[in-house]
Parts: structure tokens; C-alpha cells; sequence
């Protein structure tokens, strides 16, 4: 590596929740960085999404960062835990340019301080998450005519995606989600986590849902990488003078020539009593109490509910007895209120609707001897069998089977990952993005590759530089830059239809 650059910063953290944010850049001492996609073979099988994260060193002269200081200038916001999810962005600007490009958006976490010793100034050391921390605890419950709703419209991915983070209070203008490829018959919350439940699907639609460095959710669908203008042209160039280390890995973990992948159907049922109360419910006289009854299965439509009170003495008491209800998609939520003078007892409880009921399995099977063009690799390795099943977004054979002949183009080659070390950072990089890597010792030809993790550092010392961890474009797709895309490419091409 070679030259001189110069890097400039700015840390800005909005203490008191107004919207203004605070200049905090004189008190940066150093921070890091990390941001990852869930990898690739592993995403339609694994689930769950990776928070990004910031760790930042602040110096701390006068107590400014000390929650327990009363001197301190931030002592009114960071008294009693007051520093926990405050917003904060940190970005960066090379050379003396005007642009500055954000490395990091989110929140921060509760501080952690050391004191001031012979070696060492006071400093302060503060952990920040990506915005899904926002919404990690949160618990919501699909509402029924939405659940409702969602199936009547023939939903994909991205339109539940949408509707989820949209009820746990995301913006649209803070989402930015590619057109769904896979129609979802059935999807909802259950008080479930909305950004989980996200994960899950976009996951099982061979997709990836993320916060960015600039904290936008971003949905990348199967065939992001095969369409989007960051991942089709290269954005940034790397040869021996940008990074301090290349590793280049065959990733021989996920090498598999047979894949399965079970869809597991789900169909409305006929009418029928959806909920029924095992035991009595006791409500007392002139009192208000809440219930949820919670089904076994979500419910496509609800026709009613049925109930009978009794006092002690077996007197009937149903007419002092009213109720209001919200129904969501697997639950309904009760008030009874008692306006009778006696403690009441519903003797019996139900619900009436038609459920979404579960149909028999089906099982979709690709192997490299039918469906793909490495068999003859096999040939000496055995047989490795990859299986998906239990995945409740998975809905319909059209959905598993292309699914199975994803993975096995995906899973029958080994595929080569590049580690770029101590490479000169560049803040407009970003996950997904498309970049170039030459190298004559380790290469014969310069390489595309996409952008599956960047880790970044940042000091008065050491610059801003980062670790890139990125997968050759070669190995993703059977016919990459080959695909006939609507709009784009005219009928009649020698173009393959994607999957």
C-alpha cells in the first residue's frame, strides 16, 4: 500500500430525541464498524438477519459522557439509563471532498466509562446498533382483515415485508424493497418480533432484508444481484495498492448435488368453531376484565362469537354481561364488563370462523445429474444432499421447486469468497455493491466480486480502513448478465428466463 490520504469525520448523536443532532467529532478517539449479509448459501436456511454495529471511544474530559456526574454537560440526557437508543450517524470524507458518505446509522447503547489514571485519559466506550434494534423487542399481532387482505391480493414477500415494518412504525420512505418474486398465500404476526418475522421471510424467498449505512431497510430479492445497477457495474476498484492482504477461500462447507426443499401448503378450512373456552371465566360485578383467546391456527374470516353467564346460584346472568373484541389474524382480544350485581361466570365460550388449516407436505427435488452441470464433479465425491424443510413461508411447489434449483446452481460449485485486508476504506461502499479486485500474484485476470461484509476502523492514527469480504460474481448465478429482464430486453432474445 502506498500514498497519503486524508480522512475526515463526523460523529453526530441526537441526544435529547428532538431531531437536532449534536456535533460530537472533537471527542472521537477511534471507532469500528461492521456490516453483513446473512451468506448466501446459508440465508434461505438460516433466517435470521445480522444487526450492524458501531463501537465507539470518546474522550471525556469534564465528565461530558458520565451518566453519573451532575457536572457533566450530557448529564441531563444520560442521567437513569437516558443514553439508551439515542440516534447517532457517523460518516466520512476522503481527500478533502465535499461528500460526505455515512459509514453508520442507528443507536446507541448504554455507555461504559474508565476513569482517568497516570496512563490513560478519561474515555468513555459506547456500543451503537443498526435501526432493526428499534424494533428487535417489539411484539405485533397481524390485525384479521389485514391477514385477510394480504392473501385476497396475491402478496409477495415484499408487500408483507412492507406491511409488518410499516405497523412497527418504519416510514416508507425509510424502506427500500425490491418487487417480490414469490406470492405468499398466508403470512402473519402472532406477538412476534416484526423485524424476526421480516428476516424469516425474505430469507425464504432467497432474499435479504438489512439495515443500511445510511439507515434505510433494504429488501434484495433472489435476483437482486443479476439486476440492480450497484451490483451490475463496479463500484469500486482495488489492486495491490489498496489493501494490505488478499485471502482468497473455496467455501467447501455448503457443496451439495441433490437439494430439497418441502413446501408445506396452507388452505381455508370450512365453518367451524375456531376457539372454545376449556374452563369458566369469572367476572366480577360492575368490573371490566380483559381476555385474549389465542387459536391454534390464524383465521380467514370470523363469523362471531357465542357465550352464556351464570352467578353463583346458577341464576342465568348472560344479559349483564357485554363485551367489545379486536380480532387479529390468531387471536381476539376481549373486554367483559359485569353490570350485574353479582359475580358472573361464563359457563360457555366460543368462536366461530373459518381457519387456515395446513394440507399435506410436498417435497421438490433438484440433483446435478437432472437439473444441473457439475454431475461429472460428483462423479468421485459421492452424493451430498442438501434439505429445507419446516420453512412456514414456503407455500406452494412452484415456490420450493425454484427454490431447490436455485440452491443447487448456487450449492454445486464451491464457491471462492476474497478477504481484502487493511484496504483503503471507501465510505460510499456498501453492502451488495459490485467492485474489482487485481492482484497478479494471486490472480491471472482482475475478478468481479459482491460485497457480502465490510468492517471498518477509523482513528487519528490508523485512518479509515477496511476489512471486505466479498464472493466472486462467476459462482452466484448459472447465466449471470444473461437473464431477460421485462422492460429491458426484447422478446425473442436468446436470454434465459430467470429460474
Amino acid at each position: 500500500m502506498s500514498g497519503t490520504r486524508q480522512v475526515r469525520y463526523r460523529l453526530y448523536i441526537d441526544w435529547d430525541f428532538d431531531g437536532t443532532y449534536t456535533d460530537e467529532s472533537a471527542y472521537l478517539e477511534s471507532a469500528r464498524g461492521d456490516m453483513r449479509l446473512t451468506p448466501p448459501a446459508e440465508a434461505i436456511t438460516g433466517g435470521s438477519g445480522i444487526i450492524s454495529s458501531m463501537s465507539l471511544t470518546l474522550r471525556n474530559p469534564a465528565g461530558r459522557f458520565s451518566p453519573l456526574r451532575t457536572d457533566g454537560a450530557l448529564y441531563a440526557y444520560l442521567a437513569g439509563g437516558g443514553g439508551y437508543h439515542v440516534p447517532c450517524y457517523m460518516e466520512v470524507s476522503i481527500n478533502g471532498g465535499t461528500n460526505y458518505y455515512r459509514v453508520f446509522t442507528g443507536v446507541l447503547k448504554l455507555p461504559q466509562e474508565s476513569t482517568l489514571t497516570t496512563r490513560e485519559n478519561p474515555l468513555v466506550n459506547i456500543e451503537a446498533r443498526s435501526r432493526e434494534e428499534l424494533i428487535l423487542q417489539q411484539r405485533i399481532s397481524s390485525p384479521r382483515l389485514s391477514f385477510q387482505q394480504l392473501h385476497d391480493t396475491g402478496s409477495t414477500e415484499a408487500d408483507y415485508i412492507y406491511d409488518w415494518l410499516s405497523r412497527a412504525g418504519i416510514s416508507a420512505g425509510d424502506m427500500t424493497l425490491d418487487p417480490g418474486l414469490f406470492r405468499i398465500p398466508f403470512g402473519w404476526l402472532d406477538d412476534e418480533s416484526p423485524i424476526e418475522e421480516a428476516w424469516n421471510i425474505a430469507a425464504a424467498c432467497g432474499g435479504r432484508l438489512y439495515c443500511d449505512a445510511d439507515g434505510e431497510f433494504i429488501y434484495e430479492n433472489l435476483a437482486h444481484w443479476e439486476t440492480a445497477t450497484r451490483s451490475t457495474t463496479s463500484q469500486a476498484t482495488f489492486t495491490r495498492d489498496d489493501f494490505a492482504n488478499l485471502t482468497i477461500r473455496y467455501d467447501d462447507s455448503e457443496i451439495y448435488n441433490v437439494v430439497t426443499v418441502e413446501a408445506a401448503p396452507r388452505v381455508a378450512g370450512g365453518s367451524d368453531i375456531i376457539w372454545q373456552s376449556d374452563d369458566q371465566i369469572a367476572i366480577e360485578p360492575g368490573a371490566t376484565l380483559p381476555f385474549v383467546a389465542r387459536y391454534d391456527t390464524p383465521t380467514y374470516t370470523v363469523s362471531g362469537y357465542e357465550f352464556s353467564a351464570r352467578t353463583a346460584g346458577g341464576w342465568d346472568a348472560t344479559s349483564d354481561i357485554s363485551a367489545t373484541v379486536t380480532y387479529y389474524a390468531q387471536r381476539a382480544e376481549f373486554e367483559f364488563t359485569n353490570s350485574g350485581d353479582e359475580k358472573a361466570y361464563l359457563t360457555s365460550f366460543l368462536i366461530l370462523g373459518v381457519p387456515v388449516v395446513g394440507a399435506p407436505e410436498q417435497e421438490q427435488t433438484r440433483t446435478s445429474a437432472d437439473d444441473g452441470a457439475n454431475s461429472a464433479w460428483f462423479a468421485d465425491r459421492g452424493t451430498r444432499t442438501k434439505s429445507v424443510r419446516g420453512n412456514p413461508y414456503i407455500q406452494t411447489p412452484a415456490h420450493a421447486g425454484t427454490l431447490a434449483q436455485f440452491m443447487l446452481n448456487r450449492l454445486e460449485y464451491p464457491r471462492v469468497t476474497m478477504l481484502l485486508s487493511g484496504a483503503h476504506g471507501v465510505p460510499a461502499l456498501r453492502l451488495s455493491d459490485k467492485i474489482t479486485v487485481t492482484d497478479a500474484s494471486t490472480l491471472t485476470s482482475s475478478t468481479a466480486a459482491i460485497v457480502t461484509a465490510i468492517a471498518w476502523s477509523l482513528s487519528f492514527r490508523g485512518g479509515f480502513t477496511q476489512e471486505i469480504e466479498a464472493v466472486q460474481v462467476s459462482s452466484l448465478y448459472p447465466n449471470t448478465g444473461n437473464y431477460f429482464i421485462v422492460g429491458t430486453h426484447a422478446l425473442g432474445s436468446s436470454r434465459r428466463v430467470f429460474f
